[in-house]
């Protein structure tokens, strides 16, 4: 097997790859062998390799300081995330002198796609767009992109009670899978979280409801039978929250069945990641630069020091990364908001993906394992049914996913430890398996998404309140909101508003 060439000291005009496969060939336990890929390395944002392909080479503008005179800056942005990006592009806009930096070879953060040699893609960490992001598809409107807005699969399979699969279409074909004692449980749910519920924004987190806050979501739905919960519940919880339900507050999960069960889901046409990329191109961007600390003078925050030692001045910072990002550059003086966010719950993510030689026969692009049995990779997406227009050849591309709190031991396994178990987990879903894989990778976000257990809403409220007192940053991102792109969106506009005040 040849070796990869180290990219990590490449630029990005030279290092854009999205996934550079190396197969090696594991003996499959029919006694069969399938060929099992590993990827090139993690696409969280924590290293300097580039995810993207050379078709794409063309849409992403580079930048790095020695291309330009550095001098004080009106704002720098760390991060070119959505929620980065979103800020910087409405700040410069206002006529600010703008200055982001990215840690990696990319835009678009924990945006990102995997892309077979064939040219078959899938979404590799945002899934979707839905269909009330209003910010954000006002944002693709003006990029010009609103006709690549695209329907995504709308189909579910379920495995039953015993292992058979059960498709659903609809809220008909759900109650059948339910029954009469789910069906009346899922009536209850609905008029007392959404008909009755306490208000609060669904994209910004700006509300203290301790009812809703201060206790798990399985703890406050146990009146519920078994249909509703394993169903309805648990395969929700993993779907929009990567996590089982007595690991999230009743507040967060009220806003992600409310999300997923009044709108619809939509893709982009090139991937979601196409939007990050076209808004990095009208970007001052520096790729490859990690931040090692904020600066401050007489206890306002007016600059930024590189892990290369060079430090850049700006009016101010606003801090675009991961809640863990942001906490490891502020200072110690901080103390208080260092150690919440150094200390900010997540569940870290790694998606196994199958690449198959063949299409799969069911028409479902979304499988869940939950009312038949217990599995580490309890629910999984076929690309090919749910973004059909990224995967022109029409064969299966299958990703697995598992959730919190296994998910934390399970990172810490190799890629071919992950390939082999998901393998055999998603068996029960796809009848192809194991004879139809040709390869398979595994994506690591070490940063995957926040996880707001019991008590987690406060947290960031009182966080957001001491933040509204600090002189010179602002910070930005899904983290504080919740995990919807339209709240990182948000969350960057708030951020910009905030610098244009001079705060």
């Amino acid at each position: 097997m040849s070796r990869q060439p180290d990219l990590s000291r490449q630029s990005a005009t030279t290092a854009l790859a999205d996934l550079i496969i190396q197969p090696i060939r594991l003996t499959a336990s029919d006694g069969g062998s399938v060929f099992i890929s590993r990827s090139s390395g993690n696409i969280n944002g924590c290293n300097r390799r580039a995810f993207l392909s050379n078709m794409e080479l063309n849409s992403v503008h580079c930048s790095h300081l020695g291309s330009f005179r550095v001098s004080d800056f009106d704002t720098i942005v760390v991060g070119s995330g959505i929620a980065g990006l979103t800020a910087a592009t409405k700040l410069q806009r206002a006529g600010q002198k703008v200055l982001v930096l990215e840690a990696t070879e990319r835009p678009g953060g924990r945006i990102t796609r995997i892309i077979r040699r064939n040219g078959d893609r899938a979404e590799a960490g945002a899934q979707g767009l839905h269909s009330n992001y209003t910010e954000m598809l006002g944002i693709i409107a003006n990029y010009g992109m609103t006709g690549d807005v695209m329907p995504t699969g709308s189909k579910l399979q379920y495995l039953d009670r015993r292992g058979r699969p059960r498709i659903s279409g609809s809220n008909v074909d759900l109650a059948r899978i339910i029954g009469v004692r789910g069906s009346l449980d899922l009536a209850r749910f609905w008029t007392q979280y959404f008909t009755y519920a306490k208000p609060f924004s669904q994209f910004e987190l700006s509300t203290d409801i301790p009812e809703y806050d201060n206790v798990s979501a399985a703890q406050e739905l146990r009146w519920a039978g078994r249909n509703f919960t394993d169903f309805v519940l648990r395969p929700m919880s993993w779907a929009m929250a990567n996590s089982t339900p007595d690991k999230i507050s009743m507040y967060y999960i009220v806003n992600g069945l409310r999300l997923r069960m009044t709108t619809k889901i939509l893709g982009l046409r090139g991937g979601i990641a196409s939007l990050p990329q076209r808004m990095a191109q009208d970007l001052r961007i520096d790729y490859g630069s990690r931040v090692q600390s904020v600066l401050t003078t007489a206890g306002s925050i007016d600059g930024v020091l590189l892990e290369n030692g060079k430090s850049l001045k700006a009016k101010h910072v606003i801090l675009a990364c991961t809640a863990g990002g942001a906490g490891s550059a502020l200072p110690e003086e901080l103390q208080y908001q260092k150690s919440f966010l150094s200390n900010f719950t997540h569940t870290p993510m790694p998606l196994v993906f199958f690449f198959l030689d063949r299409p799969v026969k069911s028409e479902a692009y979304a499988y869940m394992g939950h009312g038949y049995r217990q599995a580490t990779f309890n629910m999984a997406v076929n690309h090919a049914a749910k973004t059909p227009y990224l995967v022109p050849s029409g064969k299966g591309l299958i990703s697995a996913w598992p959730a919190f709190p296994t998910v934390v031991e399970l990172f810490g396994r190799s890629d071919t430890d992950l390939i082999e178990l998901a393998r055999k987990d998603l068996e029960d879903f796809f009848p192809e398996f194991p004879a139809a894989i040709e390869e398979a990778h595994v994506v690591r976000h070490h940063w995957g998404l926040a996880r707001y257990e019991p008590g987690m809403h406060r947290k960031v409220l009182d966080f957001k309140a001491s933040a509204e007192r600090l002189r010179g940053v602002s910070f930005a991102g899904t983290d504080y909101d919740s995990i919807h792109m339209e709240s990182g969106i948000r969350s960057g506009q708030r951020a910009a508003d905030r610098a244009l005040r001079g705060a």
